[in-house]
């Protein structure tokens, strides 16, 4: 599923959608994805094998260097240098080599890449909050005008309150480095 495909289902979720505006909603996905990346993150791993040498081509979803490891889960010495990641290679790894990475999820083509499967849910829900805000608030504008009842509708505090939780939410499944080994929170 494209970021894209993940905005029309989240979109499917509102009767009426009055947030109708390309941009508009590409911005909430946009900020949804950004959310999670900030909030969160999600790691990317690339098995190396002993033709590359000791200089690495980003993958095309890099975000930032977490790590590399050889086969025996031994760090090996990287660091990212703005156009590549070098390695110090000693001699005595074992390849393959495993180069671990944050994934970007927020400064690619909507239309062009899979949003991994483990983060949907959780970037969909908030996508949804984002969007809410916005066509609850038209709603109610909309019932104000033409002197509808707009009681039954969420307030200010109760969508803001969802969208802290969800926060909250985003926060407890950190993907964290902790001494060299990479650990799933939540």
């Amino acid at each position: 599923m494209t970021p894209n495909n993940l905005l029309e289902e989240v979109k499917s979720r509102f009767t009426p959608l009055l947030v109708t505006e390309k941009a508009t909603l590409e911005s909430k996905l946009k900020q949804a994805l950004s959310a999670y990346q900030d909030r969160a993150g999600h790691i990317g791993r690339v098995r190396i094998g002993k033709e590359v040498g000791a200089s690495l081509p980003y993958p095309e979803d890099y975000l930032s260097l977490v790590g590399v490891t050889d086969n025996r889960s031994v760090l090996v010495y990287s660091a990212d240098y703005g156009t590549a990641i070098e390695l110090d290679l000693l001699g005595n790894e074992q390849f393959p080599l495993t180069l671990t990475y944050l994934v970007n999820l927020s400064d690619r083509p909507l239309d062009e890449w899979i949003v991994p499967p483990a983060i949907r849910a959780l970037v969909m829900d908030y996508l949804e909050i984002l969007i809410a805000m916005l066509n609850i608030e038209r709603q109610r504008r909309v019932s104000i005008a033409g002197k509808l009842d707009a009681s039954g509708l969420p307030d200010e505090a109760t969508l803001y309150q969802r969208k802290m939780d969800l926060e909250t939410n985003m926060s407890a499944h950190r993907a964290m480095v902790y001494s060299g080994a990479l650990i799933m929170g939540g």
